[in-house]
């Protein structure tokens, strides 16, 4: 009976040194409550990889779809386990090789971590080809191969495949503390979290809307977006906060070229007031430098000056097509082009400005007192749940 296995491969786990031992046991906890519906009896760690041991072979699909979202694999790929034995290593490629006809070209990639075996990995690409060619007439192709048959010598064991799966590589989530996004339903915000994600971060999400003066669509489409990045960090809280108040102060009493950098240092100093409370070390913004007119430079220094935590903005110097490029990716895209209004964009006046003063904006706030204005935000604000386990 043929044992399936999936070998797992990472590569910045390897550069942690002392840490190292740690960071792979948080990827092993974070593989096990991935797969947490799917069968397999144990993951052992060997040598710089993982082995996820006796899969159900008729649920690829599922393990793949799963298992190309855990943060911190590179690749993985789904093989055959065999004795450490020559012929029987030979035999299983060729079974690899059986839904290939004549005029496909094929090759031999072997890795070997046991240094003891009586073959190199030069010869066991050698050997194991000429059986193929011999017995099934296939064409080796070096460069170029339609098929690329994979043998690991791990150990007192061999496994043979022939997918390797690319995944998004990374740090596993958990290994780098914590941190609050602030998040829209566009395209940058979803986009910049999962940036963040990548570097092990465990993300909770504030999201300020303007409801009932626009719909409430920019919440459902959070609410959607924080489901799919679920499929990544497996569980995280939204903060909402109903804006209008705020800015209906704001759009009252002071000039409307103002408006978009005031609405920005509100959220911002409400972000610091929920961060201070619940302990998160920094802010993350979707943010990228002269996209819109609150984004120069000037005005971002404003904005920066009402935290009190460092704001990161991981997509500061990208553009518009690399930031869409990668939400289709991490399949947010479709979600954020959906109809909605944002609480800032909606009120953005003709003119904004773009170079903004600090101290006229900070003698602006006190004019309707802004610091006061935030202080009783613990109740105004909701608080909902998200998990990768909820169907």
């Amino acid at each position: 009976m043929n044992k399936h296995v999936i070998i797992v491969h990472y590569h910045e786990l390897s550069l942690k040194g002392k840490n190292r031992n740690w960071f792979e046991k948080t990827l092993l906890k974070n593989i096990k409550r991935h797969l947490y519906n799917l069968p397999f009896t144990n993951i052992s760690r060997l040598s710089g990889r993982m082995i996820i041991e006796e899969i159900d072979s008729s649920l690829l699909d599922q393990y793949i779809n799963i298992m190309s979202n855990v943060i911190g694999i590179r690749n993985f790929i789904l093989a055959a386990e065999t004795p450490l034995d020559l012929e029987q290593i030979k035999n299983k490629a060729l079974e690899a090789s059986h839904s290939y006809d004549k005029k496909n070209s094929f090759r031999i990639s072997s890795r070997r971590q046991n240094k003891n075996f009586k073959f190199t990995t030069r010869q066991i690409n050698q050997i194991v080809g000429q059986h193929i060619v011999d017995q099934k007439g296939l064409k080796v192709n070096l460069d170029n191969p339609d098929l690329d048959i994979l043998i690991e010598i791990v150990n007192d064991k061999a496994f043979i495949g022939t997918k390797k799966i690319r995944a998004f590589g990374g740090l596993p989530v958990g290994t780098g503390e914590s941190a609050l996004s602030l998040i829209s339903s566009g395209i940058d915000s979803p986009v910049a979290s999962f940036n963040i994600i990548k570097r092990g971060v465990s993300l909770d999400y504030i999201h300020f809307h303007s409801a009932p003066a626009t719909s409430r669509q920019s919440i459902y489409n959070v609410e959607s977006i924080l489901k799919q990045l679920c499929r990544y960090q497996m569980n995280c809280t939204l903060y909402l906060f109903p804006l209008l108040d705020i800015q209906n102060i704001i759009m009252d009493q002071i000039d409307s070229k103002y408006w978009v950098v005031l609405f920005r240092r509100a959220m911002i100093k409400i972000a610091n007031k929920v961060a201070k409370e619940y302990r998160y070390k920094v802010l993350i913004s979707g943010e990228n430098i002269g996209q819109v007119a609150s984004q120069t430079l000037s005005n971002i220094a404003t904005i920066d000056d009402a935290s009190s935590i460092p704001i990161i903005r991981p997509l500061a110097g990208h553009n518009k097509e690399e930031i869409v490029d990668q939400a289709e990716i991490i399949d947010t895209y479709q979600i954020s082009i959906e109809p909605y209004q944002d609480c800032c964009s909606y009120f953005v006046p003709p003119n904004p400005e773009t170079k903004s003063n600090l101290d006229r904006i900070q003698r602006l706030e006190k004019k309707f007192n802004l610091d006061e204005m935030i202080n009783d935000y613990r109740n105004k604000i909701e608080v909902k749940e998200f998990s990768y386990y909820e169907k």
